[in-house]
């Protein structure tokens, strides 16, 4: 497996490692360890991972996921933001991850790709089977090494 197979299954399955969303903060400590950054703000919570944001509400005494979120762009700032359980499972993980090479493997497993409006800097795609949105650089003017057409973020949002 690679770096891209992660990347496809979070986007298209809302899967990351087995852990989907609706699961409780414990099967994602299971799959990403608990070394995070933990923010509780009353029923919210989010595990920053680094590469990864998840993101929780407090439901019946139990913290359920309701999101996630993976900032690619700041593997540009070294391997530090990879939980260390993923690289064992996905191999090594490059810091910047082109859209089209993303693009092409997400249709390979039947899945709609559709572009939405521009937002800012990023041009904003959304996988209606999963409900993911993908935000891709269309302007380079960041401090971080990315580029046009490199991929900075997945972002998972529960069906409505």
């Amino acid at each position: 497996m690679m770096d891209l197979d992660f990347y496809v299954a979070a986007a298209t399955r809302a899967e990351i490692g087995g852990a989907t969303l609706g699961a409780d903060v414990s099967q994602w400590g299971d799959v990403l360890g608990d070394d995070c950054v933990e923010d509780v703000r009353k029923s919210r919570m989010r595990r920053d991972y680094g590469l990864i944001e998840i993101f929780f509400e407090r439901r019946a005494a139990t913290w359920r996921s309701t999101g996630f979120s993976l900032q690619i762009h700041r593997l540009a700032l070294g391997e530090s933001m990879v939980p260390a359980a993923l690289p064992r499972r996905y191999g090594n993980f490059r810091s910047r991850v082109g859209f089209e090479e993303l693009h092409k493997a997400i249709q390979r497993t039947g899945s709609d790709v559709e572009e939405l409006e521009r937002v800012g800097e990023y041009r904003h795609y959304k996988i209606p089977k999963s409900n993911a949105s993908i935000y891709v650089v269309y302007e380079a003017d960041t401090a971080l090494p990315v580029a046009y057409g490199d991929v900075w973020s997945i972002n998972t949002l529960p069906s409505l």
